[in-house]
């Protein structure tokens, strides 16, 4: 018997020490996630990007793809109706409608719990004949669990005839769900959305395992690491900077796009530096600005001293370069632009100024 007793002591001992039994997840664990935005989006959950409309605009279309759950789990939503970047219409002088909605088989669907931010939104007070437009910048890391969204507005349900889905859309597959969108369906053509679930009480983690696979640490790696110091990213072959514009007037701010998409070409968008009484300033996104947080930028061979040099979000390598415009760039036309930033210059970026 003592002999026996210590045998099994000894066992013991050995799978404490080996700890507790790998168990990966299986096809049981995981849930189906379906959504339908008119006419676009992109889905993150737990700060990871899980699905995005593979048809850009038309024809509308239901995604369902399959997730593993954990929780509390965060879903964050981009999504875009059709619209012109200047005017807000689409299909020549028409103003769209647009519309979320989104299930998932734990229970969860959209509705006014959810909150929500406009980025675009035009034309402005319906004007179709004189239209015009306001942008936002996008907050940094607004997919992310821990991203602060209480100052942000309570998403607006709207009924289903309002949306008018089409495409491959099935009611049936988001039962108890609402389509919801911002204050305004029809003028609000970009918005961000987040809501965070909690665990159901019948959810149990069967599983142990942690995936060892870091897909925005090999993205970081495989497409920063090579490139200049810093780098000026660029939108066309012309080296369009990639960026915008922030316009500083009354004390009022807006946001204004540098660059414009047509037929699959993508052009300058002419920089308006306006009356004196207005400040401009210039966003360049790029890389590869090390520890460095101040520097330079020679603007038309006019050297400025930038007015921020950082981080662009949290991936590692992003950046982000902030110019003041001077007047005297007022009727140049293409304006060539590099920074100078820890010693080292970048490659050479153009706007266009009016």
């Amino acid at each position: 018997m003592r002999v026996l007793l210590c045998c099994l002591l000894a066992t013991f001992t050995t799978l404490q020490a080996q700890g507790p039994a790998t168990i990966k997840p299986g096809n049981s664990d995981v849930i189906k996630l379906s959504f339908y935005a008119d006419n676009w989006c992109m889905v993150f959950i737990n700060g990871k990007l899980v699905a995005l409309n593979s048809i850009d605009f038309i024809p509308h279309n239901e995604v369902t793809v399959s997730i593993l759950p954990e929780y509390p789990m965060t879903i964050a939503v981009l999504a875009k109706d059709n619209a012109d970047p200047n005017t807000g219409l689409e299909y020549g002088n028409h103003i769209g409608d647009a519309g979320f909605i989104l299930r998932m088989g734990d229970g969860t669907v959209s509705n006014s719990s959810w909150k929500t931010k406009v980025l675009f939104k035009g034309p402005l007070n319906s004007d179709i004949d004189h239209p015009t437009v306001q942008y936002w910048p996008i907050p940094a890391n607004w997919w992310a669990p821990d991203f602060d969204d209480s100052s942000w507005d309570s998403a607006t349900v709207y009924a289903s005839d309002q949306v008018k889905p089409d495409g491959n859309y099935v009611a049936a597959d988001f039962t108890g769900a609402s389509f919801i969108w911002s204050k305004d369906l029809d003028l609000d053509n970009t918005i961000i959305l987040r809501t965070t679930v909690q665990a159901p009480r019948s959810y149990v983690k069967r599983w142990n395992t942690i995936p060892d696979l870091n897909i925005r640490g090999v993205f970081t790696e495989a497409q920063l690491a090579t490139v200049a110091s810093p780098n000026l990213f660029v939108n066309n072959a012309s080296s369009l900077a990639v960026g915008y514009v922030t316009r500083v007037r009354d004390g009022q701010t807006s946001t204004e796009q540098i660059a414009q998409t047509s037929n699959g070409m993508v052009s300058a968008l002419p920089v308006d530096l306006g009356p004196a009484s207005h400040q401009v300033f210039l966003t360049l996104l790029g890389s590869n600005l090390g520890a460095a947080n101040s520097g330079t930028a020679n603007v038309n061979g006019t050297i400025i001293p930038l007015a921020y040099a950082g981080a662009q979000g949290d991936t590692v390598g992003l950046a982000q370069f902030v110019i003041a415009l001077p007047r005297n760039l007022v009727g140049q036309g293409s304006v060539p632009i590099h920074v100078i930033a820890d010693g080292a210059t970048s490659n050479t970026v153009n706007i266009v100024v009016q």
